[in-house]
């Protein structure tokens, strides 16, 4: 399908030669009368080979150039904005479990029946993991250590033990899920860099704040005061009734040695395991976790939760003493 050549003059102008479909396919990947393969000689092929060939050179020059100034300029700890500079801000979530996807913030089951509480011993236990099994931290916990009322050096963090401290929240005890008294798992979220501003005066508590939890902070030790306060209440004046006492392990709130967090690895965050000791049965009960210090914002809005995480149970059916799961 070349062009004629009469007296060495190219003509562009001719009409191609009638072939039969199969040979123009032919002719169109392999033209023998020009020697050219998909339209273009082998020299002309090796032109535009060469000119991709350096632009692409080019091109992985440029960006590994640019990703070298980059990340010359990031730590890989350090987030590049941090609290008010950054999208999450300054003012720190909570979470809770047990939490299944499909059910979203509602725990509801029977509590004779123990497939339905398994599910949701099962999500406890799998969020527990890394506390319980220190190898499936990414440094095996090496650096964890004990650490009392003393934070520890730049590159440790503290132990955080929750089958000592949850008292009877335990995978042996089913959490509390079978004998209807059951225990949710409250945290407060990491946000890097976060300083908390404590309720530590126990003459300069918040009105609002729960009355035993003021008992607690009244009674007990000034370094243990230097927490962030985590406590749980009904929504509705309804929902405080039928929630009833509540017990906290290993007490309503977090102390001052798992703050800031500065992305140290083998860090766990600190949790607090809430018992609901006498739940109104067959009931929907709306509860409200919240955390307490002077620099947390907290709103009432079941939109935007800010400083605190909401739930509901429901138990049916009569608990039983004991069961195996």
């Amino acid at each position: 399908m070349g062009a004629d050549k009469p007296n060495g003059v190219v003509n562009y102008s001719r009409r191609p030669p009638q072939r039969p479909f199969l040979q123009k396919i032919q002719y169109a990947i392999w033209n023998p009368e020009e020697r050219t393969f998909l339209g273009r000689t082998p020299k002309r092929w090796g032109v535009i080979g060469l000119i991709y060939l350096v632009m692409y050179i080019c091109i992985i020059i440029f960006f590994s150039i640019c990703m070298c100034g980059l990340l010359a300029t990031m730590d890989d700890r350090i987030p590049y904005f941090t609290l008010a500079d950054s999208i999450i801000g300054n003012n720190p979530g909570m979470g809770h479990r047990p939490i299944l996807f499909e059910e979203g913030a509602l725990i509801w089951y029977d509590a004779s029946n123990s497939t339905q509480i398994k599910k949701y011993v099962d999500n406890i236990d799998k969020f527990l993991d890394p506390y319980r099994n220190k190898s499936l931290l990414i440094n095996k916990g090496e650096n964890q250590r004990e650490c009392g009322t003393m934070k520890p050096p730049r590159e440790e963090v503290c132990a955080f033990d929750v089958v000592s401290q949850f008292g009877p929240c335990t995978r042996e005890n089913n959490y509390g899920f079978d004998s209807g008294t059951p225990c949710i798992i409250i945290k407060l979220n990491r946000l890097y860099d976060w300083k908390p501003i404590f309720y530590d005066d126990p003459g300069d508590l918040p009105q609002n704040m729960p009355p035993d939890i003021k008992t607690f902070i009244n009674s007990t030790t000034p370094e243990i005061r230097r927490s962030v306060w985590l406590t749980c209440m009904g929504e509705r004046p309804a929902d405080v009734e039928a929630l009833g006492p509540l017990k906290y392990y290993p007490y309503p709130g977090v102390p001052e040695v798992f703050f800031p967090y500065d992305n140290t690895p083998g860090y766990l965050s600190p949790l607090v395991a809430v018992q609901l000791q006498k739940p109104t049965l067959n009931q929907i009960i709306n509860i409200r976790c919240r955390a307490w210090a002077k620099n947390i914002l907290y709103t009432d809005s079941l939109r935007d939760r800010f400083g605190s995480t909401h739930l509901e149970i429901m138990i049916d059916g009569t608990p039983a003493q004991k069961i195996t799961i």
